[in-house]
């Protein structure tokens, strides 16, 4: 999480802070009225006249990283470290950035800074959490999330200006394996409240909402957040987005045994097993091992042979592993392709094609995206799929029940469509400025239909 600097300024500040501080304040209120850029420009010229001004740099890193801006945002929360190095909050956030773009040993550093300047930082001791669950350190991750959570686990919306917003509780888990609902819900229209599930009690007084969107998306990861999520809803009358049981039917392993009965579609066989399982089993090679509750291609490998198991299984975090069948996916021009559609309601959205000559697709690091071919995808779903393949995908998001989700999956040569993994976990990733205009009217069409479907009238009744 990012952390805003609060308003405000020295209790008796020379004529020019002053200056400095209403200026501040009034980029403040930019911000919370929802004009994003002007807000930008206004912290960018306190920082033309102060270069170290702590609460200007804070901000514009987080209104950077929220805009999509993340090497921007993650560069101006350096200076602030660089400018104040005992501040807390400067330490946290620049973490937290790290995290995000993958460098862990650099965040750890932060975060041990910010926890010795205040022991009881709840940020550091959060980031903490997800930082462990994302080296597979679950004990490490589940001890730092309860002095991270375990006090407070409800956060409240900031108070905005501007039109009324609805206010929407979400549920999130302390180790990740969350929706980015950052991307896909509109924060001009919806004031969203944050209850991580993990720590819910029953004694825990928490009033109505119109509407509660159930963000805990991965059913590897998440278990115990799951289980709380339930033990809330429980009790509740609101309508539920990606309800916890949908959600917990959509592993690796259930997907796979599941969807594999939809005709036109293959499944890769899953199994989860305990690594001393895996040390023995018959598998047939190449197999593909990776560990539960991770995407993006972390700790996943093909094994070509028996003898490189122990190597592979050493190499993965976790007691646990899934075993995964390997589909040999290439088309006859020999490259791997990733398609992905998202869920929404009971529609699919085109979101990206990716091509590589390695088996290991990811949109990111794809070397073919952006082209004809992804563009035709993003275009006419139907018309790059084939009726055929477009039904089979429906069966697969009927099957899933989610509200919001999405689809990894390829064709292989029989035109057959074989499904990589289906869940809520699949994030929405602005495109840049000079992005194809087709990518662009993707995204902004599964947000458009996230806004729909939280603003449609629900059966239930706060």
């Amino acid at each position: 999480m990012f952390h805003r600097h609060p308003r405000g300024g020295e209790a008796t500040p020379p004529l020019e802070a002053r200056a400095v501080d209403r200026a501040f304040q009034e980029a403040c209120a930019l911000e919370a009225a929802g004009a994003r850029v002007a807000a930008r420009d206004a912290y960018i010229a306190i920082l033309a006249a102060d270069p170290t001004h702590l609460g200007a740099l804070t901000n514009l890193g987080t209104l950077l990283i929220y805009s999509g801006f993340k090497r921007a945002g993650r560069l101006a929360y350096a200076q602030a470290v660089a400018s104040h190095p005992k501040d807390r909050r400067a330490r946290t956030n620049l973490a937290a950035a790290l995290l995000d773009e993958g460098d862990a040993a650099a965040a750890l550093e932060h975060y041990e800074a910010a926890l010795a300047i205040d022991a009881r930082s709840i940020e550091a001791h959060q980031g903490l959490a997800l930082l462990h669950a994302r080296n597979g350190a679950w004990e490490r991750a589940h001890a730092q999330a309860r002095l991270g959570f375990g006090a407070e686990p409800i956060r409240r919306a900031p108070a905005r200006g501007g039109a009324p917003r609805t206010p929407l509780l979400l549920l999130l888990s302390a180790l990740g394996g969350n929706v980015d609902t950052e991307r896909i819900v509109d924060a001009d229209r919806y004031a969203c409240d944050v209850l991580v599930a993990e720590f819910y009690k029953p004694q825990m007084q928490i009033g109505a909402y119109p509407a509660i969107f159930n963000a805990i998306g991965d059913a590897e990861r998440c278990g115990t957040a799951l289980a709380g999520a339930r033990r809330f809803l429980q009790t509740r009358r609101e309508r539920v987005f990606n309800h916890p049981d949908a959600v917990g039917e959509s592993s690796r392993e259930r997907n796979a045994a599941r969807m594999a009965t939809i005709p036109g579609l293959r499944a890769p066989r899953t199994v989860e097993m305990s690594k001393e399982r895996a040390a023995t089993a018959p598998f047939a090679f190449p197999v593909l091992l990776r560990s539960p509750g991770f995407h993006t291609g972390e700790y996943f490998e093909r094994v070509e042979r028996r003898e490189d198991v122990p190597a592979a299984l050493a190499a993965l975090p976790g007691d646990r592993i899934l075993a995964i069948e390997y589909l040999d996916t290439r088309s006859a021009d020999g490259l791997f392709r990733k398609y992905r559609a998202l869920v929404v309601g009971d529609r699919l959205y085109p979101i990206h094609l990716a091509r590589s000559q390695h088996w290991k697709v990811h949109y990111f690091s794809g070397e073919r995206r952006e082209d004809r071919e992804e563009l035709a995808f993003l275009a006419d779903m139907h018309a790059a799929l084939g009726e055929r393949g477009v039904a089979v995908l429906e069966r697969v998001r009927r099957m899933l029940g989610l509200d919001y989700g999405g689809i990894d999956f390829t064709i292989d040569a029989e035109g057959t469509i074989v499904l990589f993994e289906a869940n809520a976990t699949m994030n929405l990733f602005a495109p840049p400025t000079d992005a194809a205009p087709e990518r662009r009217r993707a995204y902004e069409a599964v947000r458009s239909a996230v806004s729909a479907l939280l603003a449609a009238p629900g059966d239930g009744t706060p």
